[in-house]
């Protein structure tokens, strides 16, 4: 069967946002940001309109999950080495380390993983996209979604999220 891929990459698909990545030790590095650019690539077989997705419905689902991360602090609520908790209209989080943080909860973003890296908001788009496929029925002749984040110019990372209603799951 033949595979196609759809690759979109527009000047409007980024975010802005703060954070800071936990190292492998369990150290972190100081509170920054990033401004993050976003590509997504599908792959699949073709459907019934001989096309893998319309692209005028298809970028605004992208650019819906960029916005949901723009001018956020994220935050890993998994993390051994990080406490995150919401009190009141604040999201405080304590490091191992000793030091603490409290930010306004519209302003933070609690992202249901163990760090914040490029891999992880590359992994956490393509499943939001996918959610958003999945509610509207778009996604029965798709085999992957993968998604690039970058965060600097010549730094980022994929995520190559092979579908589950494709492994035959």
């Amino acid at each position: 069967m033949p595979s196609y891929k759809l690759r979109v990459e527009k000047e409007n698909f980024n975010f802005s946002c703060a954070h800071f990545l936990i190292f492998a030790d369990g150290s972190r590095e100081p509170l920054h940001g990033h401004n993050y650019w976003v590509w997504v690539e599908v792959e699949g077989e073709l459907g019934p309109g001989h096309y893998l997705l319309d692209y005028i419905t298809f970028k605004p689902l992208v650019k819906q999950a960029c916005d949901e991360l723009d001018h956020k602090t994220i935050l890993p609520a998994h993390s051994p080495v990080l406490k995150v908790w919401k009190e009141g209209k604040q999201v405080l989080a304590e490091h191992k380390d000793g030091s603490r943080f409290a930010f306004p909860v519209q302003d933070t973003l609690v992202m249901d993983c163990p760090n914040t890296s490029t891999e992880i908001l590359a992994t956490h788009l393509a499943r939001r996209i996918y959610d958003a496929l999945v509610k509207r029925a778009e996604h029965r002749n798709l085999s992957t979604i993968t998604v690039g984040v970058e965060e600097a110019p010549g730094q980022q990372s994929s995520y190559i999220y092979r579908l589950p209603h494709a492994q035959g799951e």
